[in-house]
């Protein structure tokens, strides 16, 4: 994948991150976070979920945990 293509997937990342933070602010979401970020990926983030559902549980499994992995996944390792 070249440099612009991984440019954009990781501001549409990062756009989306924002986006679901500033509604949890909104509506004043403290519990179950990390279902409700679950619940909205879509397309190749998605699959990674399915195959990751088993990782992706627990009370050890946090919200910032769930974006440093999902970040792992769809960050090269060059900007990680």
């Amino acid at each position: 994948m070249e440099l612009e293509e991984w440019v954009r997937r990781m501001e549409k990342l990062e756009e989306w991150v924002k986006g679901i933070e500033k509604t949890f602010i909104i509506v004043e979401v403290s519990e179950k976070k990390v279902n409700i970020w679950m619940f909205y990926l879509t397309g190749e983030a998605d699959i990674w979920r399915s195959t990751m559902k088993n990782r992706l549980v627990g009370s050890k499994f946090t919200c910032s945990k769930f974006l440093e992995e999902l970040r792992a996944k769809f960050y090269p390792i060059t900007i990680q």
